[in-house]
């Protein structure tokens, strides 16, 4: 999946509740195929939209 669309599905599961899984993250970006730099611009998105990662 593009980094674009992963974190747009991302900001899609996190708004109603203000957070999202690590696992729900690892489904959309599974771990093996996401870069560090992906990563950060899917937290730093999330960040912006005010939603935080919790376990």
């Amino acid at each position: 999946m593009e980094l674009q669309s992963v974190i747009r599905r991302a900001i899609e599961l996190g708004r109603p509740t203000g957070f999202i899984t690590f696992d729900q993250l690892n489904e959309l970006a599974p771990s093996a195929t996401t870069e560090s730099e992906d990563i950060e611009a899917i937290m730093e998105a999330l960040s912006d939209e005010g939603i935080n990662i919790v376990d």
